[in-house]
């Protein structure tokens, strides 16, 4: 094998200096966009953007459910079911634990991540949402350390691997002075039957597009539209493309290993046939039709809500499962229509219902950006008698995983009704407005009367969904009253 500096075929995918790694270069790479019969394909979407403790990143989210649609699509079995968003430390050690049980007997693996990436002197760090390092120390037990999570990828002699790092942001841990921690990721060790994709030279930053997605991300997932195209191909249009659109200023680059031809098969012919496409009369969807039907019952569908209580024989709690209904509603305020995101709880087996009514604050003389009101309606026969306290409301990604807290201040207004305001600090109210429309659950700690805890947690679901981006798109253009 032989050091390389060159351009890969004739597709323009550069390599932008000298490597550290030997690499051979062949162009008989496994067809990527046409899933053979037998291949099995797996795939670890990974989008960090709502940090605690470091500036919130508009792209990675929203990159990561792009590509992960794309590779659902090209016939990739996502691991953990969707694209992972903001995993915090023990996320992201369960996601790649996840995966490389997926992966054992896949044909094909392969991991795109997209947040922040740093090195520091020569080693490669992916960054998880709660990462705080203050010294260089730090790194090893808060980030990910990209050698790491390339040696989950070895193994098998036969599977073919690729790693997606859109991960050159600037360095958010800059201010703490950590001496030799820069921005980006610099080339890597490449394992056996692998091709590592860097969106972009060390040293410098990734672009953003005008969709709101990364430039990188959106030009990989055009490029993943044509089908029966081999790796090279892909990844070499997409750094054309993402070369052109910047003019320059952002060159993506791949390094990889010997990698075995595959079978390269005629993706059509595997697809099961389609029906004719409709005509121009046929395009309009009726109530009745089937795309217009699941969209209704989306719509009705209730998402999950879970009431996990204390119990001093299980350090885990009990879990009582329920309902929660979304609806986005218009409520007068100072004679003036007001929209708001209403929820109805009802957690049957404990005999507690509650109702949550989220708005945007419309009183100047309350210093909030978003109000959430809760009333709990307990049964007679409530464990807890009643609810005394709510410290707060936390955002999550999924049911288990540890909630992020929204900035702001709950009090107590009557018997089991309380008051949350979020704070209007400009830096606050981004980062909450973020974990609103991102997340898709809530965490509500509560407090009984008899001084037993508990937490509620609310799933969206289709529903919820659409009820927050409706109302996000409502309170974009209303004005508060003066």
């Amino acid at each position: 094998m032989r050091r390389v500096i060159a351009q890969i075929g004739k597709v323009g995918c550069k390599v932008g200096q000298l490597l550290s790694a030997p690499l051979l270069v062949i162009v008989a790479i496994l067809a990527f966009t046409g899933p053979a019969a037998a291949d099995k394909r797996v795939a670890l979407v990974i989008g960090n953007s709502i940090h605690e403790h470091a500036p919130l990143l508009d792209e990675p989210a929203s990159d990561a459910r792009l590509l992960a649609a794309k590779l659902t699509q090209l016939g990739f079995i996502l691991s953990g079911g969707v694209a992972q968003i903001d995993l915090d430390k023990k996320g992201f050690d369960r996601a790649l634990a996840e995966f490389k049980g997926r992966i054992a007997d896949a044909d094909l693996a392969l991991i795109y991540y997209a947040g922040y990436g740093l090195n520091l002197n020569g080693t490669n760090y992916l960054v998880p949402v709660d990462a705080a390092p203050t010294t260089a120390a730090d790194l090893e037990r808060e980030l990910r350390d990209l050698n790491a999570v390339l040696r989950e990828l070895e193994g098998s002699n036969r599977r073919q691997n690729v790693v997606i790092l859109d991960a050159f942001r600037a360095n958010p841990f800059e201010p703490r002075g950590i001496t030799g921690l820069t921005a980006g990721l610099s080339p890597a060790r490449v394992p056996p039957r692998t091709l590592i994709s860097f969106a972009a030279q060390p040293g410098t930053v990734g672009q953003r597009g005008p969709d709101g997605h990364g430039v990188f991300a959106a030009a990989l997932a055009q490029a993943l539209q044509q089908q029966d195209r081999r790796l090279v191909e892909v990844f070499g249009q997409t750094a054309q493309s993402v070369e052109r659109l910047t003019n320059g200023a952002q060159q993506p680059f791949v390094m990889f290993t010997q990698i075995d031809g595959g079978a390269q098969t005629d993706a059509a012919a595997q697809r099961p046939a389609q029906p004719a496409a409709p005509t121009a009369s046929q395009t309009t969807a009726s109530p009745a039709s089937p795309a217009a039907a699941t969209a209704a019952q989306d719509a009705r569908t209730p998402g999950l809500a879970v009431l996990y209580d204390e119990d001093v024989s299980d350090p885990k709690g009990k879990r009582y499962s329920g309902s929660v209904a979304w609806r986005l509603e218009t409520v007068k305020t100072a004679g003036r229509p007001v929209p708001v995101i209403r929820a109805e709880i009802d957690i049957p087996d404990r005999k507690l219902r509650m109702s949550l009514q989220l708005r945007r604050n419309d009183d100047p003389s309350l210093p909030a950006s978003h109000v959430a009101e809760l009333t709990f309606s307990p049964g007679a026969d409530f464990v807890g008698t009643a609810i005394s306290n709510v410290p707060g409301i936390l955002m999550k990604t999924e049911e288990n995983a540890r909630g992020t807290p929204l900035a702001g201040l709950a009090v107590k207004i009557t018997e089991g009704s309380f008051l949350v305001g979020f704070s209007n600090v400009d830096a606050d109210r981004a980062r909450n407005e973020e974990l609103l429309a991102r997340r898709e659950w809530f965490d509500i700690p509560v407090v009984y009367a008899n001084q037993r805890r508990g937490i509620l947690a609310l799933g969206k679901g289709p529903s919820g969904d659409r009820v927050f981006a409706d109302a996000f798109a409502a309170w974009s253009k209303y004005q508060p009253a003066k």
